[in-house]
């Protein structure tokens, strides 16, 4: 099965990051990124001053390189809430094998790791480049911290599941006043995913954009039942993100159309009419709201709670 690749973008983005021809990759170095500690988890720095002088000195400052980020799920919540501007942007679906065949050689893409030191292998290559002073270590080191560097982030940043795309070779890339862009062509777009607030108009721009690619165009739907968003697609069918992608859910409710486990109504929709009127009955605020009441009882409780 092909991997896919999800991007989170804002609704302002939806003119520039699609077209007809495919999509627009934005590349940055990681000193513009939003983790102010990006290449940061590479080395201890608790270590003596000697070790420290060491690896400045045979590894110095790590080389910036091109580099664009994509999550490994599309229903990850705070990726809508962050980069999908609160659920009115959209996500690009990516085959990553096509990706891949566009770059060549010149890149690498894995899974970032998510940790809060240096991972212990360095250590013990910076220890052994240190002691035996032979420069196949310093190269083993070297390669060893690289990796780390992009492909390692503090836990705090782990919601975002990240794969991350590294290009060692910038030439394929277009200055388009003054951001680094590279133009995917649309076999590599198999999915555009419309957020849960998007508004009509950039709905609308966005399908027309999926239409002349030929990619499927699904919807983040919020629900009531489950914490997880599920997803429509174009014959508003109920589909979840499983096993790496995105299809039609095993079972759903025959009313509001969320994924279930199983039955054939979520918990709300299995609410009947009598429920609500033993509710309404059993509920000790209608009483006193029926008495006209009930502003001076909150008003009462409130100061009781403030003494």
């Amino acid at each position: 099965m092909t991997r896919k690749l999800y991007k989170y973008l804002g609704p302002e983005l939806a003119e520039i990051a699609l077209s007809s021809d495919g999509a627009t990759l934005k590349f940055s170095l990681p000193r513009d990124f939003n983790d102010p500690f990006e290449l940061f988890l590479t080395v201890d720095r608790n270590a003596p001053p000697e070790t420290l002088a060491f690896y400045e000195e045979v590894v110095g400052d790590i080389e910036q390189m091109p580099t664009t980020c994509f999550s490994s799920r599309p229903d990850v919540v705070p990726m809508w809430a962050h980069y999908g501007q609160n659920g009115k942007g959209f996500v690009i679906e990516i085959d990553e094998d096509a990706l891949s065949a566009e770059f060549g050689n010149i890149h690498v893409i894995q899974d970032v790791s998510y940790r809060d030191s240096s991972p212990d292998d360095i250590a013990h290559s910076l220890a052994r480049a240190q002691i035996r002073q032979k420069p196949r270590d310093v190269y083993f080191l070297r390669n060893s911290v690289y990796h780390a560097a992009y492909f390692t982030k503090a836990t705090c940043w782990s919601y975002e599941m990240e794969r991350r795309l590294v290009l060692n070779d910038a030439s394929k890339l277009l200055d388009v006043g003054g951001v680094s862009i590279l133009p995917i062509p649309r076999q590599c777009v198999t999915a555009v995913i419309l957020g849960p607030n998007i508004d009509a108009h950039t709905d609308s721009k966005l399908r027309s954009y999926a239409t002349e690619i030929g990619c499927s165009v699904y919807k983040c739907m919020i629900g009531r039942s489950r914490i997880t968003p599920y997803f429509t697609n174009s014959e508003e069918s109920t589909c979840v993100f499983t096993d790496g992608e995105i299809s039609g859910a095993a079972s759903c409710c025959q009313s509001c159309g969320e994924p279930l486990d199983d039955g054939v109504s979520c918990s709300w929709c299995r609410i009947e009419e009598a429920d609500r009127s033993i509710a309404a009955q059993s509920n000790p605020w209608r009483l006193i709201a029926s008495a006209g009441l009930l502003d001076q009882y909150i008003e009462s409780m409130n100061s009781v709670g403030k003494k």
